[in-house]
């Protein structure tokens, strides 16, 4: 018999049938011993004493046999990591509380006494208690996630298991309470971060992945179709589809640098490659990952960006091939902002003018390149061509920093943005001097020539006719004596005339010889 009741029962029937069998033999017995008094009323008495010791002692021993059956159950109450109470149903006060919820909560048992569910909640949540009170059978089992609140105001998260019990006499319920606050959060921002990944796969220009490595799948967003003019159905969901579309020079690279990447556990990957488009042609993209791994540091899973950086890729190598011959160019190349002031000289400057980048920075070209020769309205004219933003070339008589001077043909390039707003000038000088000068010396020789053109067919002309002339009027039947006398003389004068126009012809000819 476990139950105290069928205890107690049973001890008081065996009772009864004891005295049912001594009850004759002790009434007879009172009987002769105290004649004429009824022997009945004094053995009820007697009867009713024994059997309320008899109960006494029983109920005593069953109590205590059910405090030390009990006892283990409270120390585990007590005891339990889990926050564990029991409330009072109706009024919600607290009838006990373990020691774990006062560690939990911050209150101690005293104060749980005070309380009631409400002071562990957010106030802004009690009506939506109140009505969850209401909807719940206290006849079953109840489980539930709420949000609860420390003395200190902190509020977490919990998972309480409860159900129906009987305390002190009081219908109540004894609840568990998980914290599950960290999981909670995370589930949270774990929902917030897809819906942000997802908003912002539709809204980002860039081509967004998400590469399954242990499944071979790989999910985009729409980066294919506006970046690279694939349809949808033309694109594969697996690696091998991006294969095929890498350059073939660019691929064992980029797959190299995977390999790599993952055998060293690193969680950054980044690969610069040319991809094929739907139409042939291939661009440059800008590849950054994300590598997740598993316990055993194996890669699962790539998250990753590509970016088309084609335009600026391109443009960046040709801004270097050209910065690879403005720097070894024999040319002079000078950069000036918007303001027509020196930004950057490459090599060939220093080399034909003696200037060094840290001597012209910020500087205008004419407080560094001219001098007294140089023309002023050839610099009027620069100015006046630069101040319109329009490309030209002059040629200009400049100085170098010793003093010497020499001839450039400058080639004036203005460096437009894409709101037509001038930013640069590029300005390319060569070195024309040799070539001035031998322009100079042909036109001297030019001119040397004209004069002696001009001698022949004109200076030397009247003494050949003079001579011609008088050679005509000679008497060569010598007639007349003193006529050829006076001819002769004539034609000595015109002989030695003859013969300075031949001599300066010979001085012109010396002089161009000498050029």
């Amino acid at each position: 018999m476990r139950l105290p009741a069928l205890k107690i029962t049973g001890i008081l029937a065996a009772a009864g049938l004891l005295w049912g069998m001594v009850y004759r033999p002790l009434r007879m017995l009172l009987a002769d011993w105290f004649p004429g008094s009824d022997a009945g009323i004094i053995l009820f008495f007697v009867f009713l004493v024994i059997s309320c010791s008899i109960v006494f002692v029983a109920a005593r021993w069953m109590f205590r046999s059910a405090e030390s059956l009990h006892a283990p159950y409270r120390q585990f109450f007590s005891e339990h990591p889990v926050p564990m109470w029991v409330y009072e149903w109706g009024s919600l006060r607290f009838l006990a509380v373990n020691d774990a919820a006062v560690k939990k909560y911050g209150y101690s048992q005293e104060e749980f006494a005070s309380m009631t569910l409400h002071d562990i909640r957010d106030p802004a949540t009690i009506p939506e208690l109140m009505e969850d009170v209401k909807r719940t059978d206290t006849t079953i089992s109840y489980r539930g996630i709420w949000q609860h609140r420390r003395r200190n105001g902190e509020t977490f998260y919990v998972e309480l298991h409860s159900r129906p019990t009987l305390f002190q006499g009081k219908q109540a319920r004894i609840v568990m309470a998980l914290d599950i606050d960290a999981e909670v959060r995370q589930m949270i921002e774990a929902r917030d971060i897809s819906s942000r990944y997802d908003l912002l796969a539709q809204v980002t220009p860039d081509y967004v992945y998400y590469y399954d490595i242990k499944q071979n799948r790989i999910a985009r967003n729409h980066g294919p179709v506006t970046l690279f003019g694939y349809r949808d159905a033309d694109v594969g969901d697996t690696m091998e589809w991006w294969q095929e579309r890498v350059h073939p020079e660019d691929l064992p690279n980029v797959m190299q640098h995977f390999d790599i990447t993952c055998t060293l556990c690193k969680d950054r990957l980044e690969a610069r490659y040319r991809f094929r488009c739907a139409d042939g042609h291939y661009k440059y993209v800008y590849d950054r990952g994300y590598i997740i791994y598993n316990e055993q540091r194996q890669p699962i899973r790539v998250i990753g960006v590509m970016q088309d950086v084609d335009e600026s890729t391109r443009q960046k190598q040709e801004i270097e091939l050209l910065s690879l011959v403005a720097s070894h160019t024999a040319n002079s190349v000078i950069i000036l902002d918007a303001r027509g002031r020196i930004e950057w000289v490459n090599e060939g400057f220093r080399i034909m003018t003696g200037y060094l980048q840290d001597e012209v920075n910020g500087k205008l070209v004419k407080e560094v390149l001219s001098g007294p020769d140089t023309d002023p309205a050839t610099v009027l004219q620069i100015e006046d061509q630069m101040a319109r933003a329009s490309a030209f070339n002059i040629e200009i008589l400049n100085y170098k920093k010793n003093g010497a001077h020499y001839w450039v043909k400058s080639d004036v390039t203005p460096v437009l943005n894409a709101h037509g707003e001038l930013q640069q000038y590029i300005l390319i000088q060569t070195d024309i001097t040799e070539r001035r000068t031998f322009m100079q010396r042909l036109q001297e020789n030019n001119d040397t020539l004209h004069e002696i053109a001009r001698i022949n067919s004109h200076e030397i002309r009247k003494p050949v006719s003079s001579i011609l002339g008088i050679m005509s009027m000679f008497d060569l039947d010598k007639n007349e004596p003193g006529l050829n006398n006076r001819l002769l003389a004539m034609l000595r004068e015109c002989s030695t005339e003859l013969d300075a126009m031949l001599h300066k012809i010979q001085d012109k000819l010396r002089q161009t010889n000498h050029r």
